[in-house]
């Protein structure tokens, strides 16, 4: 149809911008690259700002601008370059004991939650306020603090269910199992099999809106099998200990916690997605990384993946010209 050569056609774009984009990063010199995500982070914070005013709804959520042919959404940009700027924050703050950096991380946290607020978008939030929580807890390894901002993770949960409908009423039909899209998706899981039904004989795609994005580890399996799945999902964690192994030495404490910190939220995200697909938590919406539809997550982790390559090629600091 012209609605899937279209989506085609977008995808590809994507995928070439994407894939400079990654050069780009993986290529710059650690201390310019830290400023350039850092500058970044400013970029993609103002367009979150207009969002309210020039973005365009969908299903009673504003969070994406729109450029002529392209769409993309600020939040989903934001994520590596702002986890590199809290990370860069917190290490000043080791160094120095400067308050400020304190103060001015959690202000730009506020900030960026009143936005997501104002979208809605309640998951991406609460990846944000994740992310945040753990940078906290890798630089100053403080139990207490883990229990306060689990406490405080909680509290938000606690306010979106009870002052958004949409919120309630996944996490209500999650919990009486009443989600139709889950139920269907579950259904296309034990369909596909071990081997799955074939390259595009899958029918879970026609079934529900959006299955290219937040369904597709369930369009995986139909097609290809669980086996196919299974080794889908342990490519996240896989990648993860490969990176962790390649920073085992402690020579940079601003690098190996932003290393971590990207590597998470790529195993977070994929793991909200998956679970998602097959009944662990309620749906979400959020892509599953380098796999789901979707040029703003495209790009969103080709520079945090051109990070994590830039950051990993050796350990030499990338503070010395701060």
């Amino acid at each position: 149809t012209e609605y899937s050569i279209l989506l085609i056609l977008k995808h590809i774009i994507f995928l070439f911008i994407s894939l400079g984009v990654l050069i780009l990063i993986s290529l710059l010199p650690k201390n310019n690259l830290r400023k350039f995500l850092n500058i970044m982070s400013i970029f993609f914070i103002f367009l979150l700002l207009i969002v309210p005013i020039f973005g365009y709804e969908i299903k009673g959520a504003t969070r994406w601008l729109s450029f002529n042919f392209i769409s993309i959404q600020p939040s989903e940009l934001l994520k590596g370059p702002l986890i590199c700027m809290f990370s860069w924050f917190c290490y000043l703050y080791t160094k120095t004991k400067n308050n400020f950096y304190l103060l001015l991380s959690f202000a730009i946290l506020s900030t960026v939650i009143i936005l997501l607020l104002l979208q809605p978008d309640i998951g991406t939030l609460l990846v944000y306020i994740s992310i945040f929580s753990l940078i906290l807890i890798l630089y100053f390894r403080n139990l207490k603090l883990f229990i306060l901002l689990a406490f405080i993770g909680l509290f938000f949960l606690l306010i979106a269910y009870f002052s958004f409908d949409h919120v309630a009423y996944r996490i209500d039909n999650f919990l009486n199992g009443d989600n139709s899209q889950v139920s269907k998706s579950l259904s296309a899981i034990k369909t596909g099999g071990l081997f799955g039904v074939g390259l595009g004989e899958g029918q879970l795609k026609y079934s529900i809106p959006e299955s290219h994005n937040d369904f597709i580890f369930a369009i995986l399996i139909e097609e290809f099998g669980v086996l196919f799945g299974l080794f889908v999902a342990f490519l996240y964690p896989v990648f993860f200990i490969m990176v962790r192994r390649s920073i085992l030495s402690p020579s940079n404490l601003f690098i190996n916690n932003t290393i971590f910190s990207l590597c998470f939220l790529m195993c977070l995200q994929a793991f909200v997605n998956i679970g998602s697909s097959i009944k662990l938590i309620p749906p979400t919406g959020m892509t599953l990384p380098f796999i789901s539809y979707g040029g703003s997550s495209m790009l969103s982790y080709a520079i945090i993946f051109g990070t994590v390559i830039n950051f990993s090629k050796n350990e030499e600091s990338a503070t010395n010209n701060s």
